[in-house]
């Protein structure tokens, strides 16, 4: 069963994570002349913080590093700026208790561990996107690790649905205690499945717009 994480625990790991994020910042700037912007994303943006009863796998954050806008005539070389985050973010990471980034599908993951308990404490997702050139309202790209052919690609990926704005509205109508026990419940119904906290913050704030707005 899944519990939320109190806030007095996980606002000074994000607090650390940000600064790792600002080093990463200043070494992509410095080496590469490349600019991001991070955004925390899902439930860590909602301080809807979660993790496993008595589990080995803590709880973790999801952020977007959002490339500079490009030109119509130019694209990102996808394995080229993998590779130099991953360098830039080894050098970050200097001097903090967190593993080596991992190539993952979709991101770059860092995380703490608890060698003497064998668990993890926390982990953060890193994905790099950028937005194409009709804006934010369009879609973005993310940066895509195909490991079943060994290529690296920029990926699109729509927007499905107003997520902030439905919110806004749920909030101004004091339901947000139902996205807080709908997240919950969807959670430990996707225990054991592969389902991100973001994707599950997204169909929890849905079925609930749908029920207070759309019955």
């Amino acid at each position: 069963m899944y519990e939320y994480v109190k806030k007095s625990e996980y606002a000074p790991v994000r607090k650390e994570l940000e600064g790792i994020i600002r080093r990463t910042q200043i070494e992509m700037f410095k080496n590469y002349g490349l600019r991001f912007q991070p955004h925390l994303i899902g439930s860590g943006k909602r301080h809807l913080i979660t993790r496993i009863k008595g589990g080995n796998n803590g709880y973790d954050f999801d952020y977007n590093l959002i490339l500079s806008p490009l030109g119509n005539d130019y694209r990102y070389d996808a394995e080229i700026i993998k590779q130099n985050f991953m360098t830039a973010l080894k050098t970050a990471l200097r001097g903090t208790s967190y593993s080596f980034p991992k190539d993952s599908t979709s991101s770059i993951t860092i995380k703490v561990i608890d060698k003497g308990r064998k668990k993890i404490r926390h982990r953060c997702d890193l994905a790099i996107i950028y937005y194409g050139s009709n804006g934010i309202n369009e879609g973005y790209y993310y940066l895509r690790n195909n490991k079943t052919i060994q290529s690296y690609q920029f990926v699109f990926r729509s927007l499905s649905s107003e997520i902030d704005e439905k919110v806004q509205n749920i909030i101004e109508d004091n339901g947000w205690s139902y996205i807080k026990e709908e997240y919950l419940l969807l959670k430990n119904i996707n225990e054991g499945n592969n389902k991100h906290s973001f994707s599950l913050y997204a169909e929890a704030v849905n079925n609930v717009y749908n029920q207070m707005y759309l019955q």
